[in-house]
């Protein structure tokens, strides 16, 4: 039992590190980030709220992979 709570921690921490990278490829896939040098304080906001929104979907996204290849695995091993 110990070993499956740290096997899915070890997940979800590693999860939560690419999306914080993947949160960034969003932004750049989106390009809704302002070129300028100086953003206003209601860009710099947007930019914020889209990078967390970018970061939630990279998370989720990231952990369904997960559970469904652990799936086939299970499946596989049958």
């Amino acid at each position: 039992m110990k070993s499956i709570i740290l096997r899915e921690l070890f997940w979800i921490i590693l999860s939560f590190v690419i999306s914080l990278i993947l949160g960034f490829v969003f932004l750049e896939l989106l390009e809704l980030t302002s070129t300028d040098r100086s953003l206003k304080r209601i860009e710099k906001v947007f930019s914020v709220q889209l990078y967390i929104i970018g970061c939630i979907v990279s998370f989720v996204s990231v952990y369904i992979v997960r559970i469904i290849f652990a799936a086939i695995r299970m499946f596989v091993r049958k």
